[in-house]
């Protein structure tokens, strides 16, 4: 069920964001960028996509980025950011759960030749992953890897402020433990992320 959702979710963005962008493209912007460095901030939250556990809210968080951009169509990103989260269901016991990476990195395919005032992309990437207990020691935290897939769009307020609204998939594998018996488990967030940067 929540696969399904997480579909519906990807190919509602892209419904939207298309056709927002054939809208929104004028020829104050029909021009190859000349910024090529963005830094930003971002604020989140995770909706958990299969309840492995630690069983998580959707809590909240944030993080830093720096995006370069090669030409129109490519850009590759590098961001750390942290979620905080309260356990429920299964893990109701557990509260303040910090999620984070150091660092995820994106490689973002835009979807139009030309720059334009609302700008959809689509990524892909990797990142190292951590995963700190709360209240209940369990055995559930722990580090790993994951690769992830991002649909989002970026919206030129001004030539040098962008605003950024999409979607980050993720499948991690989080190692609980290294000595005695060794456990690991599977993290699966969708992340939900709003951004605001400058370029230059």
């Amino acid at each position: 069920m929540k696969k399904k959702i997480f579909s519906q979710i990807i190919m509602t963005v892209l419904m939207i964001t298309i056709p927002l962008s054939a809208w929104a493209y004028d020829d104050e912007y029909a021009t190859t960028t000349s910024y090529t460095r963005t830094v930003g901030v971002n604020v989140m939250g995770n909706i958990q996509l299969v309840d492995t556990l630690p069983v998580m809210d959707m809590g909240i968080g944030g993080g830093i980025f720096f995006d370069y951009r090669f030409n129109q169509r490519f850009s590759f990103m590098l961001e750390g950011f942290f979620t905080l989260q309260n356990g429920k269901g299964a893990s109701a016991a557990e509260n303040t759960i910090y999620f984070f990476a150091i660092p995820a990195a994106t490689f973002k395919v835009y979807f139009l030749d030309s720059l334009a005032q609302i700008d959809p992309y689509i990524g892909v990437g990797v990142g190292f992953y951590g995963l700190l207990e709360g209240d209940d020691s369990n055995n559930t935290g722990g580090f790993g890897v994951g690769a992830q897939i991002e649909v989002g769009l970026e919206y030129l307020v001004a030539d040098n402020l962008v605003l950024g609204v999409g979607g980050t998939y993720r499948s991690i594998g989080i190692i609980n433990s290294l000595s005695g018996t060794a456990n690991a488990s599977v993290y699966m967030p969708y992340t939900l992320f709003g951004r605001i940067a400058y370029r230059f």
